[in-house]
């Protein structure tokens, strides 16, 4: 059964600006009697995204590599081609993916990817259709690019359907372009929603394009490669990088200012001060920060049983910082964080991704060569 064991509350924050240090971060540690270890599932260079088929076959993208398919109980991969050719230099590459929500039917796939060049490149989304002996994806389309920048760092570009059948999209601010994360009427450093055809839904918070760019659904973000949508709740979740500590994982909601770079728990990579402020009027607060940083990456929510007072807990890749290396569990109830558990730090592994199988195991994939694994639950 899920126990909570909380830790004393830390002392309040120092003033960033008379410190230069990022500050202390005080969520409650979860304590569970359920353990895991890591049962390799498939080799995988740079695996980014994951999603499994419903008859248990595994789509992957690799950030060289691209699109990989994997047959249920295969031991290796195959290559499915079709995706246009990806930038791939530092951050970019083949990124995110995710199945229309009628894939049984349809067979659509959808995938993001850096497109252009190091000195013009974008993230691109696409979409096309899975040909039945998963080899290849036919009728491609373009169906969204964000605003062109000179960098190859901070592309976000995770996807996930809401129940409307709206498709959300995360585009980091780019690295250099993070001011422009404020500012609604450019793509750096926003949550984007779409119709499935790339159009723009009328509900969307700047749809006639007045005060902001028509697909923006939220905005102040920094390099967003996390996003879980639930189902359940229609609550959707996503963690992003902070610079040196200040890694955040948020409820997003439409219209909203999660405050980048105005607001940050973290400080520059040179000890630097970004913002003497952590919160403000007008900046929705997370839910989590973590300082150090974790490097999160892959956000996916626990709906099995599989491992024992876990389901409905959300778990997080941790790749990078002092404090990563970690598959977190966070530890929800009733819609709110209690508490968070480190995981897997044995393994020594960065984790890119993490989704729960049609079997309702969970499965990750780790940042560099290492591969996909399976977390099997320990008598």
């Amino acid at each position: 059964m899920k126990t909570l064991a909380r830790l004393t509350a830390l002392s309040a924050l120092a003033a960033l600006a008379a410190c230069a240090e990022p500050a202390a971060e005080s969520t409650p540690t979860a304590v569970t009697e359920t353990t895991v270890k890591l049962e390799p599932v498939v080799a995988a260079e740079q695996p980014w995204g994951l999603a499994f088929l419903p008859d248990g076959g595994l789509l992957f993208t690799e950030k060289a590599g691209g699109l990989k398919f994997l047959a249920a109980g295969a031991a290796a991969a195959s290559p499915v081609a079709g995706l246009p050719p990806a930038l791939t230099d530092d951050q970019a590459g083949y990124l995110g993916l995710a199945l229309a929500p009628d894939f049984a039917a349809s067979r659509m796939v959808y995938a993001s990817l850096s497109s252009g060049t190091p000195a013009d490149n974008a993230t691109l989304v696409v979409r096309g259709r899975l040909s039945e002996d998963h080899t290849k994806l036919e009728g491609i389309e373009e169906i969204f690019r964000g605003d062109a920048r000179d960098t190859t760092y901070h592309y976000g570009s995770r996807l996930a359907f809401a129940n409307d059948g709206t498709l959300f999209v995360t585009i980091g601010d780019g690295y250099k372009y993070k001011d422009q994360a404020q500012d609604p009427k450019t793509t750096h450093g926003k949550v984007i929603r779409i119709n499935p055809d790339g159009s723009i839904p009328a509900d969307n918070p700047f749809a006639d394009g007045a005060a902001g760019n028509p697909a923006v659904w939220s905005y102040g973000h920094r390099n967003l490669q996390g996003l879980y949508y639930d189902t359940a709740s229609g609550t959707l979740w996503e963690t992003e990088h902070g610079p040196k500590g200040g890694d955040e994982l948020n409820i997003i909601t439409k219209g909203a200012n999660y405050g980048w770079p105005k607001v940050t728990y973290g400080v520059d990579y040179d000890g630097t001060i970004i913002s003497d402020k952590t919160e403000g009027e007008g900046f929705t607060d997370p839910q989590i920060f973590w300082v150090p940083s974790i490097a999160p990456s892959g956000l996916t929510m626990l709906t099995s049983d599989v491992y024992p007072g876990w389901k409905g807990d959300l778990f997080v890749g941790g790749m990078n910082g002092p404090s990563g290396l970690v598959l977190v569990r966070v530890d929800i109830e009733a819609g709110k964080v209690i508490g968070k558990e480190d995981l897997l730090r044995d393994a020594n592994y960065s984790y890119r991704d993490v989704v729960q199988g049609p079997d309702g195991y969970l499965y990750v994939a780790t940042k560099d060569f290492d591969g996909i694994f399976k977390l099997v639950p320990q008598e």
